[in-house]
């Protein structure tokens, strides 16, 4: 099966810096490239394009990079991208500690093609960090269903963080998202499969039904009685992306 080709949105205000970065990410494999001068516009290309990344700079107008990131990462968004931030050398942002934390990875302009290569490495799907506030939703949603501390637990963690990341993971679950899961924890994409369709195995045996049910609601065929192993993921992802909108 041929590679899904990557898609960008560069927001940067200056001509010349903004054909440099667009000029690195093609040779870095960026099939796709849109572009915008102002951080109202790049929102709008994000939510439209759903790009696997977003270059934007902490000098863009009216409102500046750092409110886009937040912008970005403050919407549901069924794909969110990888963010890389631009700055002046040695510019103080206020506020990069809190959007470090949630993944995005900020480097000095001008933009050398090494270090756009090194920042995007960071903020892949794969390895990306994953908000506190998400993971602690994530773990008690678990906990509520009963999946227990068992290593099935541990792999349907990583699965549903890459999952609200990325959606489109769900879909391709043995092509794609289980063999992610077994490279992170070291393990076989079987293995991960199996281990996970025990956890939830045991938690529907040993867990609270109307908490399951009160979670799953009709989502689950009756005649099976539990879900599967990508309805879980996908659920549980789903939820926890629908209730950054009720915040």
């Amino acid at each position: 099966m041929p590679a899904r080709a990557k898609t960008a949105v560069v927001a940067e205000p200056e001509r010349s810096e903004r054909e440099r970065v667009c000029g690195m990410l093609a040779a870095l494999g960026f099939a796709r490239i849109s572009t915008a001068e102002d951080g109202f516009s790049a929102l709008r290309l994000v939510e439209a394009n759903l790009p696997d990344a977003l270059v934007l700079s902490a000098t863009l107008r009216p409102s500046d990079g750092v409110w886009l990131a937040r912008a970005v990462l403050q919407k549901p968004l069924p794909v969110r991208p990888a963010i890389v931030l631009t700055r002046v050398a040695g510019l103080l942002l206020p506020g990069a500690e809190g959007l470090l934390a949630e993944g995005v990875a900020i480097i000095d302009r001008p933009v050398r093609q090494e270090a756009l290569s090194e920042a995007l490495a960071q903020t892949d799907v794969c390895v990306r960090k994953l908000p506190e506030r998400f993971i602690q939703r994530r773990d008690a949603l678990l906990d509520r269903l009963g999946v227990t501390g068992h290593e099935g637990r541990a792999y349907l963690e990583t699965a549903v963080g890459l999952a609200w990341m990325d959606m489109r993971l769900a879909r391709r679950l043995t092509t794609a998202l289980y063999p992610m899961v077994g490279r992170r924890h070291g393990v076989s994409a079987r293995k991960v499969e199996q281990s996970m369709r025990y956890a939830i195995e045991l938690a529907w045996k040993y867990g609270q039904i109307e908490e399951q049910y009160r979670i799953f609601r009709g989502t689950i065929d009756a005649q099976r009685g539990k879900p599967t192993c990508g309805e879980m993921i996908s659920q549980l992802a789903d939820m926890l992306r629908m209730e950054e909108v009720r915040e």
